[in-house]
């Protein structure tokens, strides 16, 4: 009974690991939608002056992926406990077997000095090229016929085969993005009312900004930087999210009662948020066909410039 018991989670352990890893090439979707919203009001200590605002900046990105082949060691995942052991050991195991082999090494190439063969030596014939190999096919031969297996040599190879367990594992895989699109809209009232020389609250001194744009993101499909990356053992993903490339245009207005004030409008760009360039990790909770969340943040600013960045995203496998 224990051992039915063991091979059956054994074999769960491996289905719920290939579940999250899928063929190379395998395409994917990933949906991210960016809302930022900011809205008060400031009045100064004295009343010289009363800032209001109200503004909201929608972006909603669409990036298509491919899927690298599953792999041993992460790309996004850097900071996973198992896998810089993982890679230590690798090292070690390479610089063992290098050093253990290195007598070896030393032997193959003084067999090739004798047949000609340098680094950086001249250019040859093809008839001497030729002439060499059949040289060095012919002393590699008598050199392994001779050659005895020392525990040294032993050890090596036992190394390189544990060096190739490692690198040879498939516990991640990268999808990296391939095209992106996306949509925009800026709705953003933004003014300013003082209370000066003879600006009263009935001579009314007050600027109002109006921004607004929208439509599709300027750039065409080109791909970004984003990429996503998926943990089969921790049952997590690393989500890199693409961000727009260029520039969004929007039109402002001034509309304004100030003494000599000398704000303009006219065709401008959209102030966006921070953007945040640290990779976002959530868990997998099922398979890999659909995965979505969202995740709200405090953006700090100064008055319009702060405020609450909301991210819904949803990536969906083809």
């Amino acid at each position: 009974m224990k051992i039915a018991m063991a091979l059956l989670l054994v074999t769960f352990a491996a289905s719920a690991h290939a579940e999250l890893l899928v063929p190379k090439g395998a395409k994917g979707t990933l949906t991210v939608e960016y809302v930022f919203t900011s809205a008060g009001k400031y009045t100064t200590g004295k009343k010289e002056a009363i800032d209001t605002w109200s503004v909201k900046r929608n972006v909603t990105m669409t990036t298509q992926y491919v899927a690298d082949p599953p792999q041993a060691f992460g790309a996004l995942h850097q900071d996973d406990g198992k896998q810089k052991a993982d890679m230590a050991t690798l090292q070690a195991k390479t610089t063992s077997a290098h050093k253990k082999l290195e007598p070896m090494a030393n032997d193959v190439m003084a067999l090739a000095a004798k047949c000609g063969i340098t680094m950086d030596g001249p250019d040859v014939s093809a008839a001497e090229e030729k002439a060499q190999e059949a040289c060095m096919e012919k002393a590699a031969a008598e050199y392994g016929n001779n050659m005895e297996m020392t525990p040294e040599i032993k050890s090596a190879g036992d190394d390189i085969a544990a060096a190739n367990k490692l690198a040879s594992g498939t516990r991640f895989q990268l999808w990296r993005s391939t095209s992106q699109s996306g949509t925009y809209s800026v709705d953003e009232t933004i003014s300013k009312q003082v209370f000066e020389m003879t600006c009263t609250e009935t001579k009314i001194c007050k600027r109002v900004v109006t921004n607004k744009g929208g439509g599709a993101i300027p750039g065409g499909k080109s791909a970004s930087a984003s990429m996503i990356e998926i943990d089969s053992t921790g049952r997590d993903m690393v989500l890199q999210l693409p961000m727009p490339a260029v520039p969004l245009p929007i039109t402002r207005t001034v509309t304004t009662t100030m003494i000599d004030d000398d704000a303009k409008g006219g065709p401008t760009f959209a102030s966006l948020w921070p953007s945040n360039s640290k990779p976002v990790t959530v868990a997998i909770p099922g398979d890999l066909k659909i995965v979505s969340g969202t995740q709200t943040t405090t953006v700090p600013g100064s008055q319009s410039e702060g405020g609450t960045l909301t991210v819904n995203w949803k990536f969906t496998r083809q």
